[in-house]
C-alpha cells in the first residue's frame, strides 16, 4: 500500500498540512506513545546510573581490600560487605526495569 501524499495548504498565509481525522488520532496515538517510552527510557538511565555507581563503588572496595588485606575499604569509604547487600536489590530493580527480553526470533520470553 502506498503513503498517501501530504496535502499542503496555505491558511492565513501561513504553509500547513492538512489531516483526516483518523490520521489526526494515530498522530495523537503516536505522540503519546513517545511520551510513554521518553519516561521508561528516563527510568532505565537512572537505574543505569545508579547500577554503574555501585559497581564503581564495589570495584574500589575490593581493590582497596585487595591492597590492605582488610575486610573493608577505608579509600572507598563503605565496607564491601555493605556494597554486596545492596546488590541484589538494585540487580532485581534493573531486571525489573529492563523486562522481558527478547529471544534469537525477536519473540518475547516468558519468565
Amino acid at each position: 500500500m502506498a503513503k498517501p501524499k501530504p496535502r499542503h495548504i496555505t491558511l492565513d498565509g501561513q504553509p500547513m498540512v492538512a489531516l483526516t481525522p483518523r490520521e489526526y488520532a494515530a498522530l495523537l496515538a503516536m505522540r503519546r506513545q513517545l511520551g510513554a517510552l521518553g519516561s521508561r527510557l528516563r527510568v532505565v538511565r537512572q537505574t543505569l546510573k545508579t547500577t554503574s555507581d555501585l559497581l564503581s563503588a564495589l570495584v574500589d572496595a575490593l581493590e582497596a581490600e585487595h591492597l590492605t588485606g582488610r575486610g573493608t575499604a577505608a579509600e572507598a569509604g563503605r565496607p564491601v560487605t555493605v556494597l554486596l547487600s545492596s546488590a541484589p536489590d538494585l540487580l532485581a530493580r534493573a531486571q525489573r526495569v529492563a523486562g522481558k527480553g527478547r529471544d534469537r526470533a525477536g519473540r518475547r520470553r516468558r519468565r
